[in-house]
């Protein structure tokens, strides 16, 4: 299982990789991007992730792993996945805030949106992989045969699996303190509590992966070291 997990995390760098080419060409080309358009390439961006996530779990089922398992280990890595996608961008616009470069800081309405887009990619990755078709149409083949070409090639591909090992060891152990921080603050929402002042060292380590999907200047992976 820890293979396939691994996999699972070359799949999602090999997909990152090619979603910030597809989103520096679409800023080149429309400049600034609003708050609506945001979350339009969000959702795109879930929809697609999922939809590989599966086709990949399928494919590697064919090799005679129960499927049922499969999918049970594909459903915590990509929710984990996403949940820890969450914590990094309320960090991130929370800190931007505070730096006076955003207006708003994240609050209830963006925790609420961004579960439920994270839930329903969860949802769609399961009901692809027991129903085939759903995932495996023009596009989204296109688009796993590309990552697949990806971190099949010779160097970028080396590069891409040495990373994988730690990048899916980071996705197990900060999506769990990020489900963690995300289900208190959820929480406090129902219970129509206000949420804890931001403490931007919660939760970070000295070595932390902090992602950005929101077309900014650095890209969508970036390594910071404190």
């Amino acid at each position: 299982m820890f293979q396939f997990a691994f996999l699972l995390g070359i799949v999602f760098i090999s997909f990152n990789i090619i979603w910030f080419l597809f989103t520096t060409a679409l800023k080149a080309i429309l400049g600034k991007i609003g708050d609506a358009e945001k979350y339009i390439l969000r959702v795109t961006q879930s929809y697609f992730l999922a939809s590989v996530t599966a086709i990949a779990t399928i494919k590697y089922a064919e090799s005679g792993y129960s499927i049922n398992a499969l999918i049970f280990m594909g459903v915590i890595v990509l929710f984990l996945y996403l949940i820890n996608k969450i914590e990094q961008r309320k960090r991130a616009m929370n800190f931007n805030f505070q730096m006076n470069k955003e207006f708003v800081s994240f609050n209830q309405n963006n925790l609420k949106y961004d579960l439920i887009i994270a839930i329903s990619s969860v949802v769609l990755f399961v009901v692809s992989v027991l129903n085939p078709t759903i995932a495996q149409i023009g596009i989204n083949n296109w688009l796993f045969d590309s990552i697949h070409g990806l971190y099949n090639s010779f160097f970028i591909g080396s590069i891409i699996k040495v990373v994988g090992v730690f990048f899916i060891i980071s996705i197990f152990f900060k999506g769990i303190i990020s489900f963690r921080l995300l289900y208190t603050q959820f929480s406090e929402m129902i219970n129509g509590k206000k949420s804890p002042a931001f403490d931007e060292t919660d939760g970070f380590t000295d070595f932390e992966i902090v992602e950005d999907d929101d077309l900014g200047e650095n890209g969508p992976l970036q390594i910071e070291d404190k």
